[in-house]
């Protein structure tokens, strides 16, 4: 089987199918996989450091209103279908496999337009439209919450979760600790939003550390500023004399995860299945201006579930931080309690789910298997023996 795995722009389309990539590769080590994103984007970098074949396609939604913005993203999209195209016939895929995002979106499309097998992931719970539309023409929908069903075909759509990467899992505690050097008697509060990182949020936590003067010694940080806001940050901590590790982007998640006690972050797709499958309390922060406003319904079924509390970023201030980290450093089952409620939250199995459609799909017949080492493209033959 050869697959293209179709994503990216943000780590939050990114992961997830870095996720699924993992457990294809776990069933066949030497699968046909080839990742397509964006060109120029932060995949790029990522999938070279875990020896993913990538390529990068051109790509863009419809921007701006006035007609120069629209006749140049109309030129994108033009040239992103044809580079998509292009791939298809060099790479001959059983199956295409779309994580959001605009060159997904390119991928997918060329795909279904090739007829070869397409299955598209839902990471929300409130769909995209560009996902919405791809619904009608793909395949396969998976998608990560039951409140995204009714978006899509009922005959297509299976329900998987949201695929975790498996390094995350890899983490203790302890071990996290002395690596960052930071103390085990101490809440530690981890800070981050996402691969580009949230200014609001980031601002916040500087207002609330002059609020947390008494606390100081009972408390320390793990942040992630994004890539604009690494020096005023670490001259802010520095300041306050608070204990912190701060980078622009954490690369060992893993590691940061395990020694967090609490989670200040926005409530990406990707970012809510981390904190249920690793079972982290964490003060959610929807980024209010995601499509349909995705992060805040993203955000409500966990808090609905008791295993998150929610700012709405229009409140966010220091006062509202501090009196969160405030109450759960004095509240230990409180965080405990949140922390069970999130994991029963998880789909520990999503990324098998996931894989396990995604082969299904790639199958042209009952009884029929493709030919995995075959040169013809979705060739059928009975009785293959591969997987």
């Amino acid at each position: 089987m050869r697959v293209i795995i179709a994503g990216g722009g943000t780590g939050g389309h990114l992961f997830p199918a870095i996720a699924l990539a993992e457990e294809l590769r776990s069933r066949r080590t030497d699968l046909p996989l080839l990742f397509v994103g964006v060109e120029g984007g932060v995949e790029a970098s990522l999938l070279a450091a875990r020896g993913y074949e990538f390529e990068g396609v051109r790509a863009s939604g419809l921007q701006g209103k006035r007609l120069r913005s629209r006749l140049r993203s109309l030129t994108l999209i033009s040239s992103g279908l044809i580079r998509s195209l292009s791939i298809l016939r060099r790479f001959r895929p059983d199956v295409v496999v779309g994580f959001g995002g605009y060159a997904s979106a390119a991928m997918v499309l060329s795909g279904a337009l090739a007829k070869v097998p397409t299955v598209i992931h839902e990471q929300n719970a409130f769909p995209g439209l560009t996902n919405r539309w791809l619904g009608r023409v793909v395949d396969r929908v998976a998608v990560a919450f039951e409140e995204a069903i009714g978006f899509f075909p009922a005959r297509k759509v299976r329900i998987t979760g949201n695929p975790v990467r498996k390094e995350l899992f890899g983490g203790r505690k302890t071990e996290a600790l002395i690596r960052l050097n930071l103390n085990s008697d101490r809440l530690t509060v981890l800070i981050f939003g996402g691969s580009q990182g949230a200014h609001r949020l980031n601002r916040a936590i500087m207002e609330a550390l002059p609020m947390l003067t008494g606390e100081r010694e009972q408390i320390q940080f793990i942040h992630a500023t994004g890539p604009h806001d690494l020096a005023a940050i670490r001259r802010g901590y520095d300041a306050s004399g608070h204990r912190a590790v701060v980078e622009s982007f954490v690369h060992a998640m893993a590691e940061a995860y395990a020694a967090a006690d609490l989670c200040f972050c926005r409530s990406g797709a990707g970012t809510v299945a981390e904190l249920c499958a690793l079972g982290k309390p964490s003060v959610l922060v929807p980024f209010p201006f995601a499509s349909n406003d995705h992060q805040r319904f993203n955000a409500e079924a966990l808090v609905a579930s008791g295993g998150a509390r929610m700012i709405p970023d229009g409140d966010l201030n220091g006062a509202r931080v501090a009196e969160f980290i405030r109450t759960s450093l004095h509240d230990r089952e409180g965080l405990e309690t949140m922390a069970r409620k999130a994991k029963a939250m998880a789909r520990p199995d999503a990324a098998i789910r996931l894989a396990d459609l995604v082969i299904e799909t790639a199958r042209p017949a009952p009884g029929a298997r493709l030919q995995l080492c075959g040169p013809d493209l979705r060739r059928e033959i009975r009785n293959c023996e591969h997987v």
